[in-house]
């Protein structure tokens, strides 16, 4: 009998299982769902851990089974609103399955990404989902080879080993400019995101759009907007001072349109009276920019359970059926597109 003060004894599993009248062997089958277990012996189980409030040490499996039922994801920052949607994606999966999610920040630093990956792998963090890492793509692979299961959503890292789950960047790109050619427009500028692959697609698919419809791209309309409001700020104001006769703009992403509008108003020109817009992602807040944003939607909820599944099919020893997942963009027709004056 416990005394005022003292702690009452935790429960183990010899507990439930002689209470229930079975093996240990036979709870831990039940209990982890790892083999037939007889209805009548799953109900006395069910009722003995209820009875004597069971709760399994997770530590101690995880020492066993040397797994923790957590993955990590390692973003470069937590300030891009899309970012947010990805992780609100992954931590409704990750809870469905029982399962953990660390969050860690690498603010486009490769050490700190390896040294991460380090970490989580030395405390047996059963795998990564990784956006927008710069370490070199043989160093990713030093973890692969090591058996860290790694999966790459957004942004892709280059490296064969690591399974990358994206929109179609290029198709989209295309798509946003493509709208902007079939208004008439023909001085169209591209504020383009941070030097990585992902800004390489979407330049190129400005520029095939560009070249399908007989237009000659030109360097002179291209400026880099970072994936940043500041960014996309900065470069509208550059390309209106280098340029003053185009008409339109494709920004790589919703932030670096939104800086873009700002300084297309604050020269006193108008959106899309003066300068028709399209931006990528498809943000929450982008319907409520002035005037509501057009822009081409990447599924970030998809994007996220996708990219989950397949890496906590690759933690349970399935190995994935192909490496690149690409997914269909959209594009959203909103109020800052119009055909030019």
């Amino acid at each position: 009998m416990s005394t005022p003060g003292s702690r009452r004894r935790r429960p183990t599993i010899y507990d439930v299982a002689r209470l229930a009248g079975v093996s240990t062997a036979t709870v831990s089958r039940a209990l982890n769902d790892t083999g037939q277990v007889a209805e009548p012996k799953r109900v006395a189980i069910d009722a003995a851990v209820e009875q004597l409030g069971y709760r399994p040490n997770t530590i101690a499996r995880s020492l066993v089974t040397r797994a923790t039922q957590t993955i990590a994801l390692l973003l470069p920052d937590i300030t891009n609103p899309f970012y947010a949607e990805l992780v609100a994606g992954i931590q409704a999966l990750t809870l469905e399955r029982d399962y953990t999610m660390l969050l860690c920040t690498t603010g486009f630093d490769p050490e700190l990404e390896e040294r991460y990956l380090r970490l989580l792998r030395a405390k047996h963090v059963d795998g990564a989902l990784v956006d927008g890492l710069v370490l070199p793509p043989e160093r990713i692979a030093r973890f692969v080879e090591d058996g860290f299961p790694i999966v790459c959503l957004d942004r892709d890292v280059s490296s064969p080993a690591v399974p990358l789950v994206q929109v179609d960047n290029r198709l989209g790109a295309g798509m946003a400019t493509e709208h902007l050619l079939s208004l008439g427009h023909r001085r169209i500028a591209h504020i383009a995101g941070a030097p990585a692959r992902i800004s390489e697609e979407r330049l190129l698919g400005y520029q095939a759009a560009l070249e399908s419809a007989g237009v000659t791209p030109d360097s002179a309309l291209v400026a880099l907007g970072a994936f940043t409001e500041t960014g996309g700020h900065d470069a509208m104001c550059a390309l209106l001072e280098s340029a003053p006769d185009l008409t339109a703009v494709f920004a790589a992403n919703d932030l670096s349109a939104i800086g873009a509008i700002n300084a297309i108003v604050a020269s006193g020109r108008s959106v899309p009276g003066d300068v028709s817009i399209v931006g990528f992602d498809d943000l929450r807040l982008s319907r409520f920019t002035s005037p509501p944003l057009t822009t081409v939607r990447q599924p970030a909820d998809e994007i996220a359970r996708h990219s989950t599944e397949l890496l906590l099919g690759m933690i349970a020893g399935r190995k994935p059926r192909k490496i690149h997942h690409l997914f269909v963009p959209e594009l959203i027709l909103r109020d800052s597109t119009r055909t030019p004056r």
